[in-house]
């Protein structure tokens, strides 16, 4: 008979298969920030969410914290390094407000992690302890940057437009909090629990806009494009009249 934690340990393979893709999913996003070399509508907000998120798992999983969560630190320190690259993206490619204010976000990410990595590892003297204050910072956070879409899909309802809410990334989403869910349970972790639930909450939300303004989303493509396409026309008609006038003008002055 297989035991509880074989049965663990395969979901949690799993689990960090899925939330690499996860990590993995705003490539094509990214892909069309460097090509335009601009961020456009994009906000920075969930994958610096999502840097915070991996940077205070990492912590919860060190063998000093709480041990024997091996899984928890591979698939966080994967996603810490993916993040990184994606908000320099940012950094490179904003401008003015925007800049500082990733900037300002990054900077203090990095510093309250090694604070509370300080005070964690001075002041408690147990994993208990340590896990359980690393590990309610980790929910919040978690939980953060599950919520974090939610501004996106503030703007998806507003606009009536999923333009900026990329399908992968929530698909992405769902299957993982489902994953790691599902291996917090066999072997009850609260704090792993309660963000990967809520995460499946926020996911079946933003698949429910989706599904709800894919239409309309197509039909305001294909009027910006038409628009784009009459101005491209009558850019055309007057440079044609612009050029027959100059060659009359010159016909009529003898050159």
């Amino acid at each position: 008979m297989v035991s509880a934690d074989t049965i663990r340990t395969a979901i949690g393979v799993i689990g960090n298969g899925t939330a690499l893709v996860l990590f993995l999913s705003p490539v094509p996003t990214f892909i069309r920030i460097w090509k335009k070399r601009a961020v456009e509508q994009y906000s920075p907000i969930p994958y610096l969410a999502t840097l915070l998120n991996c940077m205070m798992w990492v912590l919860y999983g060190l063998p000093v914290v709480h041990p024997h969560s091996m899984l928890v630190i591979t698939i966080n320190g994967t996603g810490m390094v993916i993040q990184l690259a994606y908000v320099t993206l940012f950094l490179l490619y904003s401008a003015g407000a925007t800049r500082r204010k990733v900037s300002l976000l990054l900077a203090g990410e990095v510093a309250f992690v090694g604070a509370v990595a300080a005070l964690v590892l001075t002041l408690a003297h147990t994993y208990e302890r340590r896990s359980m204050i690393v590990g309610v910072l980790s929910v919040l956070f978690g939980t953060g940057m599950y919520a974090a879409p939610l501004a996106v899909m503030k703007m998806v309802i507003q606009t009536k437009s999923v333009e900026y809410m990329p399908l992968f990334l929530s698909l992405a989403s769902l299957v993982n909090s489902i994953c790691w869910t599902a291996y917090a349970l066999i072997k009850f972790d609260l704090y792993i629990t309660i963000p990967n639930g809520l995460g499946v909450l926020f996911a079946v939300g933003q698949l429910v806009l989706y599904a709800i303004y894919y239409k309309s989303t197509q039909q305001i493509i294909e009027a910006r494009k038409r628009k784009a396409d009459q101005v491209a026309m009558t850019e055309v008609v007057v440079d044609g009249t612009t050029a027959r006038a100059s060659n009359n003008n010159n016909n009529n002055t003898g050159y």
